[in-house]
């Protein structure tokens, strides 16, 4: 269930630098560390909902050095990075000004790094005054590289990539219930029960580039960090797929806890929303952004 690639168009020079930016990071600062870690090089990043979270030296060098990079690539921009809003959320009000901000994922996957496993990866999105312009995804172990412009396409190693837009009669895919409010969760699950397939969901950068090639054919999220979704988003629409929340929406930047429904195309998306969302659907929740 492949999608399909074209030599037809490529990428600009804008999101050619942006691409080789990416991958310069991943070869400079992720993996000459990749199961090299020490003591003292995996931190806990513990919060009220993720006890568990981490953050590794890689996670840090990265992020620093993509922040100087991706301002000298757009004079005038500004960065937000996941580590630099760990300490001080405020930073996500610059995301309303009408600067453009590139949000930073220096390294989704931490776990996964930390761990010694893959897939992990940086991911980067440009966007200004809630609008995505740009994004990209390097999936560092196999050095794959997604970028997407708004309104240009979508490209894999520099090649248009197209998702596959064929009907599923039952789709695969995941309800990530780790953050989702329990009684949500719950009813979730009875519903997709015998009529929607589960598979595992590894990293944001993973999931979503598995989406464009048709890998798999939904996934449903609810703790909405802008960093492990902007970029994914543009980039799956860009290939033609969908990312919205149930009331039909295009994602929204400025979301934080709310449903969100990201398919390989428009059928596959209504159907999975008629099953999960459709009469007596689970009523969103959301709360403010920024908050826990």
């Amino acid at each position: 269930m492949e999608g399909t690639t074209s030599g037809v168009n490529e990428p600009s020079l804008f999101l050619e630098r942006l691409g080789d930016l990416l991958q310069q990071t991943s070869k400079q600062e992720i993996l000459p560390k990749f199961q090299r870690l020490v003591d003292g090089d995996i931190a806990s990043k513990a919060s009220k909902e993720d006890p568990t979270d981490l953050v590794t030296i890689a996670d840090r060098t990265a992020e620093a050095f993509l922040t100087s990079r991706l301002l000298e690539l757009l004079p005038g921009s500004l960065v937000i990075g996941e580590e630099a809003v760990a300490g001080d959320e405020r930073l996500l009000d610059l995301l309303e000004g009408p600067e453009s901000v590139w949000l930073v994922d220096p390294l989704d996957g931490t776990r996964n790094f930390a761990a010694g496993n893959g897939p992990f990866g940086p991911m980067v999105a440009l966007i200004r005054q809630g609008t995505l312009l740009a994004a990209a995804i390097h999936l560092s172990l196999g050095d794959e590289l997604f970028l997407a412009e708004r309104g240009c396409g979508t490209f894999h190693n520099g090649k248009r990539l197209t998702a596959n837009s064929s009907e599923s009669d039952r789709p695969v895919g995941t309800v990530f219930s780790k953050f989702t409010p329990k009684d949500l969760a719950q009813d979730l699950e009875r519903r997709r029960e015998g009529h929607l397939c589960e598979t595992p969901i590894l990293c944001a950068a993973y999931q979503y580039t598995r989406l464009c090639r048709g890998q798999k054919d939904y996934d449903v999220y609810y703790r909405l960090m802008p960093w492990d979704h902007a970029p994914g988003a543009l980039i799956l629409r860009e290939a033609g797929g969908v990312s919205r929340h149930p009331d039909g929406r295009d994602y929204q930047v400025s979301a934080r806890r709310e449903l969100l429904l990201a398919a390989r195309s428009e059928t596959v998306w209504q159907k999975v929303r008629a099953e999960l969302f459709g009469e007596k659907r689970p009523l969103r929740t959301s709360v403010s952004k920024g908050s826990d």
